[in-house]
């Protein structure tokens, strides 16, 4: 009876050792699984602000082309929100014969933009080819507008008649007028012509010209 019992205590402290190994064995899996997933977990959050830090970075930069009067002309990428001034700073400044006066130095810089900043040579030029084109334009205007008017010294009979109160006997004296006394000096003179008084002037004066 002895060794029955002897035996059976045996077994019962074999069964427990074994559950308290795969108790222990459980236990001690789980928490090396728990740990690695925390740490893979951490490591994927870090790409993952990486990879987002460098996406805003690139989202946040403007790259430009700056030329002309700087130091050191190139293509620059700066911050968004920086400005022409940034951009100068970039190409190492002005150089002295710049002129900066013709760039708005506080305008904000757009991803792409070319900054040309002129010297000041460039600047008398582009002033001087812009007053030539005002003049050139102006006369033009003027040839225009004068081209449409009649011209009193050359004026046939039928083109005076167009004008406003010539008749074909005004417009007869008119041309016998020339014929006589040579060319008119000035469209004031056509008051010389009979028939031809103040009032009728004043309809006909912005309607013709001496050339």
């Amino acid at each position: 009876m002895k060794e029955h019992y002897k035996k059976q205590r045996t077994i019962i402290i074999s069964i427990c050792i074994i559950l308290i190994g795969i108790i222990i064995y459980y236990v001690v899996t789980k928490e090396k699984t728990s740990d690695l997933d925390v740490n893979e977990l951490m490591q994927y959050e870090e790409e993952s602000n990486t990879q987002q830090n460098e996406t805003q970075e690139e989202t946040g930069q403007v790259t430009i082309y700056i030329t002309g009067a700087v130091n050191k002309p190139g293509v620059y990428t700066l911050k968004e929100g920086s400005r022409i001034a940034d951009a100068v700073e970039q190409a190492q400044g002005l150089k002295e014969e710049a002129n900066s006066e013709e760039i708005n130095l506080a305008y904000i810089l757009e991803d792409g933009m070319q900054i040309t900043i002129p010297s000041k040579t460039e600047s008398q030029d582009n002033k001087e080819s812009k007053e030539n084109k005002e003049s050139e334009t102006k006369q033009q205007t003027y040839t225009q507008a004068t081209s449409q008017k009649i011209n009193i010294n050359t004026a046939t009979q039928e083109e005076l008649e167009t004008l406003t109160g010539i008749g074909p006997s005004t417009a007869t004296k008119i041309i016998q007028h020339r014929k006589e006394n040579g060319k008119f000096k000035t469209i004031e003179d056509i008051k010389n012509v009979k028939g031809i008084g103040e009032s009728k002037y004043d309809k006909i004066k912005d309607k013709i010209c001496v050339r």
